[in-house]
């Protein structure tokens, strides 16, 4: 993903305690599902940042996540939905209930989902997130993350 020239992603210095003070982090500014669809809103808001709203389904009810939009921040809130450690969801647009792409399988057995940083599929500019509920890459991550990820485990 190339951070230079790409208006979805900003590098910003921050002071807040959602991350290390002091520090600069990269902030999603747009996310979008499959069809285009905009997942960050300002209905949630982590800092002065707004975040990134996705939907959940599990095995008996639907919900929604908003997810922190600085890297390395695993913060959310949770909407409608109680999380359990070690929990598999499908991970969905909020407005058309598309399930978002699969990237490749993660270490811990769930899979890396992703989204898109324009409204056009692009594998070359795409965030992602493990689907289950408490992995340590259960956090959005660029695209050479993910790729670091795959490589590193023999994911492909």
């Amino acid at each position: 993903m190339d951070l230079h020239g790409n208006k979805s992603l900003e590098i910003v210095h921050t002071s807040e305690n959602l991350i290390p003070p002091d520090s600069d982090v990269i902030v999603i500014r747009d996310c979008y599902c499959p069809n285009g669809h905009d997942l960050v809103t300002n209905r949630a808001k982590f800092g002065d940042h707004d975040g990134i709203v996705i939907g959940v389904r599990g095995a008996e009810k639907i919900g929604y996540i908003a997810l922190s939009p600085l890297y390395g921040d695993k913060s959310r809130i949770c909407i409608d939905y109680d999380l359990k450690e070690g929990e598999l969801l499908s991970l969905i647009c909020p407005q058309c209930q598309v399930q978002l792409p699969t990237y490749a399988v993660c270490e811990c057995g769930g899979v890396l989902v992703v989204m898109f940083t324009k409204p056009e599929v692009d594998y070359k500019n795409l965030v992602g997130i493990c689907n289950r509920v408490g992995c340590k890459h259960a956090e959005i991550k660029n695209e050479g993350q993910l790729m670091a990820l795959i490589s590193e485990n023999d994911f492909i």
